[in-house]
């Protein structure tokens, strides 16, 4: 596996805490994905809702798991619409103004005995409560353990430390909620009925889990240097897995594969709140970073507020923004609207200004060579590039070999032309004639 070190000029803050957002006025709830069709809504315009009601859901085709959608504050629905979504899409959503009393908002929740639940009921309560694993590409929590098939390799691996090197969310979760990421486990080796558990933390990590934290369910804990990129993807954690030494009787996660369940802090994080407090999933944490924003903050945003809101708390723009980047920036989308709206898989917005950007335009292919040395999984991405655009046409064994990509970014960060390879080869997977 080849990796970078120092990609970016990461802000390591080191956040004692995080602080909760400014509640939104407004609050747009996205409803619909691009694309998405199957999506119901279940509430009207000048509907009151309550904090935490369910408003609509989707049912993917063939399965009986349905994605729930919750309010995330209380109020009137003033209007359902089109919305700005953090992946720099346009979806439908619904606009809630702000009014009433709150139903989790500063009340006590307490906690319940979830031990003596089924892992049916679980599974249940885990749909009920909206919980998506954040894990690289959003997806419903229930709807992948349900369709969690293997009976070899059924492993929960869990990514201590960040995916991409510009934000700090899912280790300052780690770090500052460890009880309940630790809990979180627990429910879903009980749910997923798990032959074992992959914990994969930074070097010089200060976080603490017994050896014997989970009875007597195997456990085989990786050091990783998060330094270097990429090392928290799924094939690169597959990799570093099967190649790490092992002791007597961990010879088992030698049989680890991308079909078991990766899954990040924030993702076990919410879980322990919907399982144990019965609280839906109504925010997130944000890392709000950036040479154009005045203050760097840990936020704990509540689900359908606007970036905008969270450029007031923290102070304001020290100089425009050339662009806004969601979700890190190498992996992250660039979002047009300071409207877009905070979801549930949203884990930092970065604010940069023009003079930390490259010059962007694009310019013919020079046949380099460096996405090819660079590219951890050894494609060729010039190659499917060209192929995409009508030029040189490769063959269906080097089209296939588009599926291996893991989104990394790489040969963007290399490419001396400006060309849009990564997302080219997404563009690939996603076309019928990738198999």
């Amino acid at each position: 596996m080849k990796t970078v070190s120092n990609l970016v000029s990461a802000e390591r803050y080191d956040f004692p805490d995080s602080v909760r957002a400014f509640l939104p006025k407004f609050a747009v709830i996205p409803l619909r994905k691009a694309g998405d069709e199957n999506f119901t809504c279940i509430v009207h315009e000048n509907d009151m809702v309550t904090e935490g009601q369910i408003v609509g859901f989707s049912l993917k085709e063939g399965s009986t798991h349905k994605t729930y959608v919750h309010a995330s504050v209380a109020g009137r629905i003033v209007s359902i619409g089109k919305c700005m979504l953090p992946d720099g899409t346009e979806g439908e959503g619904l606009k809630i103004r702000m009014e009433g009393a709150f139903s989790y908002l500063g009340k006590e929740l307490r906690p319940v005995e979830w031990q003596w639940n089924s892992p049916e009921l679980l599974l249940s309560t885990i749909e009920e409560k909206g919980i998506v694993n954040t894990f690289g590409k959003p997806k419903d929590l229930a709807l992948q353990i349900s369709e969690c098939k293997i009976s070899r390799g059924r492993f929960i691996v869990v990514r201590l430390y960040d995916d991409d090197p510009s934000h700090v969310t899912d280790s300052f979760v780690a770090k500052n909620h460890t009880a309940q990421v630790i809990e979180g486990i627990h429910i879903l080796s009980l749910v997923l009925k798990t032959q074992g558990i992959v914990l994969l933390m930074q070097k010089k990590s200060a976080l603490e889990i017994k050896d014997d934290e989970f009875g007597n369910i195997p456990v085989f804990k990786m050091e990783v240097d998060n330094r270097k990129y990429p090392s928290g993807l799924v094939q690169n954690i597959v990799e570093m897995v099967k190649n790490a030494p092992k002791e007597s009787g961990q010879e088992i996660f030698n049989d680890i594969s991308e079909f078991g369940l990766f899954v990040d802090p924030e993702t076990l994080f919410t879980l322990y709140e919907g399982v144990v407090l019965g609280k839906p999933v109504l925010e997130s944490f944000v890392h709000v970073s950036g040479n154009s924003i005045r203050g760097a903050a840990m936020l704990k945003v509540r689900v359908g507020t606007s970036i905008r809101s969270i450029v007031e708390q923290c102070g304001g723009f020290v100089v425009p923004p050339a662009k806004i980047i969601v979700n890190g920036i190498i992996m992250g989308a660039e979002v047009k609207s300071l409207e877009t709206s905070i979801t549930k898989s949203v884990k930092s917005v970065s604010f940069v200004p023009a003079r930390n950007l490259s010059d962007d335009k694009s310019s013919p292919c020079i046949r380099c060579g460096k996405c090819r040395t660079l590219c951890p999984e050894g494609i060729y991405p010039d190659l499917m590039y060209r192929h995409s655009i009508g030029g040189k046409q490769v063959g269906s064994d080097m089209l296939a070999s588009a599926m291996l990509c893991s989104g990394c970014g790489l040969c963007n960060s290399v490419c001396p032309s400006r060309l849009p390879l990564s997302q080219t080869i997404e563009q690939l997977r996603n076309k019928n004639e990738v198999k």
